[in-house]
């Protein structure tokens, strides 16, 4: 019997590079909507804010004779402080994630054995470490470029239209 392409394809599922066992995987996402109702108006306006973070959820095993120390293992990098590589079996990518929440369930009739259930979401970026453009550079750039010198079209258009702190003291 032919094995099927799909199972040729799973690869080993890990946090941080700790590997564990998958169960069941789930993946959720969306648009984030902002409906908007208005008075006396019988037609809404839906406003799209963008993507939903996306976040997955991933029951989970380990088992074997040194369960435990993957199981500390695991527990250790869901903890840290930073983001994480998620690996899962049926997906080609590697996902940027932070866990959420994560729970362990240890019973006593299976020994060297615990089941996980971990709630990751994609990291993404923090905005404030995007490299925006100098838009004032770029508008001297431009002034500069067509009147031959930024600075003197400056100071001569803008010195007609804002008043300086020594007109101020001259108006009072």
């Amino acid at each position: 019997m032919a094995i099927p392409p799909w199972k040729l394809q799973l690869q080993p599922a890990s946090f941080n590079g700790v590997e564990f066992h998958v169960e069941v995987g789930a993946r959720s996402s969306g648009r984030r909507n902002a409906p908007h109702e208005f008075p006396k108006k019988d037609k809404p306006y839906t406003e799209d804010m963008g993507r939903r973070a996306r976040t997955f959820v991933v029951g989970a095993y380990i088992i074997g004779a040194d369960f435990g120390f993957q199981r500390d293992a695991l527990i250790a990098e869901l903890e840290r402080e930073t983001n994480g590589a998620l690996v899962l079996p049926t997906s080609s990518d590697e996902k940027i994630v932070v866990c959420d929440r994560y729970s362990v369930v240890e019973r006593r009739e299976r020994g060297g054995y615990c089941e996980l259930e971990m709630v990751f979401i994609e990291a993404g970026q923090d905005p404030s470490t995007l490299i925006g453009s100098d838009t004032q550079s770029s508008v001297n750039n431009t002034v500069g470029s067509v009147t031959g010198s930024a600075s003197s079209y400056l100071d001569s258009t803008l010195g007609s239209t804002f008043i300086g702190s020594t007109d101020i003291t001259r108006l009072t």
